[in-house]
C-alpha cells in the first residue's frame, strides 16, 4: 500500500542575511491522513454483530485497527507489506472468517493482501462481488472449495502466494534477466489466479529432466537453431515471443512443420482433434498465425508482446493455450508447462477430456524449453563475443 509522506519544512535562519528577515509565524504541518482501516465501519454481515466484530478483531490482535491512527504509516514499502502480512497472519491464527457481503476493517486487510499480490482490487471495506470472484478463483487453484468464504486455509493460501509476489527473474546463463516492467496481471479473476499460481511455480521451479528428456532437449535446441527465423517471422505477426512459439510447436508436434500448431494434426487435411473447426492450411506459418490468433484474448489479458520476458505471463498463456483443466479440476501444475521441472509430479490428460492421475508426462514442458533457449542463446552470444575478442586479425581480408 502506498504511503503518504509529509515533506519536511525548511526553516530559514535570518542571521545569514545582512538585513534580517521579518519574523514569520511557522506554518502548521498537516497531520498525516488516518489509516484507511480507521475510517471504515466495523460492522459485519447479518450473521455477525458489531460487538462480535470488535471482539474478533481484538482476538486477532487487530483491536486498534478501528481507532484513529496516532502515528504516521511506515514510509518504506517493505515495512508496509510486512504490516499487511502480519495482520493477515493474525486473522489466520485467530481462525477469523470473512463471508461475502461482510464489512469492516478486516475486509480491508484482506483487500490490501490481494492488492499486495498484484491483483486489481479496490479497498472498499466490503466483501463485494469483485473480491468474492477473486477469492473463489484462488480457492479453485489451491484445491479449496470455491465458496468465497475466507477462513484460515484461504488466508494461508494467500500468504503462500505472497511469498512469490515479486516478479520472478528468468535465469539466463546463470544470471538473472532484466524484468520487462509490465503489469501482466489480468483483470479476469480466473486468469489472474492462474497467473498467481504459475508465478509461484516459476519462481520455485528447478530443472528435473530425465536422461530421455535431456536428449529430447538437444533435438529441440537443434530445431531452434535451424528454424529460428521461421519462429521469428510468426512472432512478428502474432506478437508472441519466438521462444514460446517454438516451445508450443514442440509440445504439439515435436517441431513438425507439416502439422497444425493448433493441435498437431497434419496440414492440408481437415483437423480431427480439438480445435477441429479450423480452416484447412497447406503451409505452417499461416496455420500457426491462425492458431495464435485464436488465443488473442488471452494474449491481451496477460499483456504479452514479442518482447515479453515475464515467465508467469508466458507460462499462463501456454497453460490457457492447452486448456485450464489442470487448474480448474485438479489444482496442480500443468505438465504442458512444467514437465521437466520439480513443480510437476504426475497426472495428465492423455486425450481430450481423458484424465489419468497416475500417468507422468515424459515430454518437455514449455518453461524448461524457454529457459534452455535463453541459456543456449546466451552461451552462443558469449562465445561469439569471446571469439571476436581473441581474433588477432579481425580485418585480415583488407590487408592483401
Amino acid at each position: 500500500m502506498a504511503q503518504q509522506q509529509v515533506a519536511p519544512r525548511i526553516e530559514v535562519d535570518p542571521s545569514v542575511f545582512q538585513t534580517p528577515l521579518p519574523a514569520r509565524k511557522p506554518e502548521a504541518v498537516p497531520a498525516p491522513p488516518p489509516h484507511p482501516l480507521s475510517v471504515l465501519p466495523s460492522d459485519r454481515a447479518a450473521s455477525t454483530s458489531p460487538a462480535n466484530a470488535q471482539a474478533g478483531a481484538a482476538a486477532a490482535g487487530l483491536g486498534e485497527l478501528a481507532k484513529p491512527a496516532t502515528t504516521q504509516p511506515a514510509a518504506d514499502d517493505a515495512q508496509a507489506r510486512q504490516h499487511v502480512t502480519e495482520q493477515v497472519e493474525a486473522l489466520k491464527e485467530a481462525k477469523h472468517v470473512l463471508r461475502p457481503n461482510d464489512k469492516g476493517p478486516d475486509v480491508v486487510v484482506l483487500q490490501q493482501q490481494l492488492k499486495q499480490l498484484g491483483l486489481h482490487i479496490k479497498e472498499t471495506g466490503v466483501m463485494d462481488k469483485d473480491t468474492e470472484a477473486v477469492i473463489k478463483a484462488i480457492q479453485t487453484g489451491g484445491g479449496l472449495g470455491p465458496d468465497g468464504i475466507v477462513g484460515p486455509k484461504t488466508l494461508d493460501s494467500l500468504l503462500t502466494l505472497d511469498k512469490s509476489s515479486a516478479k520472478p527473474d528468468a535465469q539466463v546463463g546463470g544470471a538473472a534477466a532484466a524484468s520487462d516492467n509490465v503489469d501482466h496481471m489480468p483483470d479476469d479473476p480466473k486468469l489472474a489466479a492462474v497467473y498467481l499460481f504459475n508465478r509461484m511455480r516459476a519462481k520455485n521451479a528447478g530443472d528435473n529432466l530425465t536422461p530421455a528428456q535431456e536428449k529430447d532437449m538437444e533435438q529441440f535446441l537443434a530445431n531452434w537453431d535451424k528454424n529460428k527465423a521461421r519462429y521469428e517471422k510468426v512472432s512478428e505477426t502474432s506478437g508472441i515471443p519466438p521462444k514460446l512459439v517454438a516451445a508450443l510447436h514442440w509440445r504439439e508436434s515435436t517441431g513438425d512443420f507439416g502439422t497444425y500448431l493448433h493441435q498437431g494434426d497434419p496440414l492440408g487435411k481437415k483437423a480431427v482433434h480439438e480445435p477441429a473447426d479450423i480452416p484447412i492450411f497447406k503451409t505452417w506459418e499461416p496455420a500457426a498465425e491462425h492458431a495464435l490468433g485464436q488465443k488473442n484474448p488471452t494474449q491481451k489479458a496477460y499483456k504479452i508482446d514479442a518482447h515479453t520476458t515475464d515467465e508467469a505471463a508466458l507460462t499462463s498463456y501456454a497453460e490457457r493455450y492447452n486448456g485450464l483443466g489442470y487448474h480448474n479440476y485438479h489444482a496442480q501444475a500443468s505438465p504442458y508447462v512444467f514437465a521437466g521441472t520439480d513443480q510437476y509430479k504426475k497426472g495428465k490428460y492423455v486425450g481430450d477430456g481423458d484424465w489419468d492421475g497416475n500417468y507422468k508426462d515424459t515430454q518437455l514442458g514449455v518453461l524448461s524449453m524457454m529457459r534452455r533457449i535463453d541459456r543456449h542463446d546466451h552461451e552462443l552470444a558469449e562465445k561469439a563475443a569471446k571469439d571476436k575478442a581473441n581474433d588477432p586479425h579481425p580485418n585480415q581480408h583488407f590487408a592483401q
